[in-house]
């Protein structure tokens, strides 16, 4: 392994486990010593790569956003119907544990300079793939949007990122599924299937 790989693949290690730290027991739950006994490193090492707790919970949220994001968009190209956002839910339930996680930093972050910082990227990201997904689904002529680009792409993500962090929360499928149902109602007075 070269210098450089090994380096990275220390730092990556790193970040992978204040990761799993904040899933686990959140942002106050998380020290930098137990990121480094979960990513088998001195705390002089983690602290070399990583200076301060915030920046690397921030670099944490960064990985863990670009997980969550990819998934979701991965999980949105296989929409058969872009109404039917029930064909989603497992995916949708699954970054629920994430956006817990995201909740978590919101909380955090009016204390902590650093990680107010972060909170722009961290709805921009999500955005550009709601944004991607509509543009999409209109290049492929499967709908026309009945409402402003600018109303519908927060309502999707907020309703998005709700569901998910609902399910944590509640851990109810029945209700997030009915309410997903009438998700599909809401949005066709948005989008418009076209046939």
């Amino acid at each position: 392994m070269t210098g450089a790989t090994a380096t990275e693949s220390t730092r990556d290690t790193i970040i992978h486990a204040a990761a799993e730290s904040l899933l686990e027991s959140g942002y106050s739950g998380t020290s930098v010593r137990s990121i480094a006994s979960r990513a088998g490193v001195a705390i002089g090492n983690l602290q070399y790569w990583f200076p301060t707790k915030s920046e690397l919970l921030v670099e944490a949220w960064r990985y863990l956003t670009a997980t969550s994001t990819e998934e979701l968009r991965t999980a949105l190209n296989q929409l058969t119907d872009p109404l039917e956002v029930l064909e989603i839910w497992d995916n949708l339930r699954r970054l629920g544990d994430i956006q817990l996680a995201a909740f978590d930093l919101l909380v955090q972050a009016p204390r902590t300079e650093r990680l107010r910082a972060y909170l722009p990227e961290l709805f921009t990201r999500y955005r550009e793939v709601i944004q991607e997904q509509l543009d999409r689904l209109e290049a492929d002529g499967r709908i026309r949007l009945t409402v402003p680009r600018e109303v519908l792409v927060p309502l999707v993500l907020n309703t998005v990122l709700g569901f998910g962090l609902y399910y944590v929360v509640t851990r109810d499928d029945e209700s997030c599924v009915r309410a997903l149902s009438a998700f599909r109602q809401l949005a066709g007075s948005l989008i418009e299937p076209v046939l």
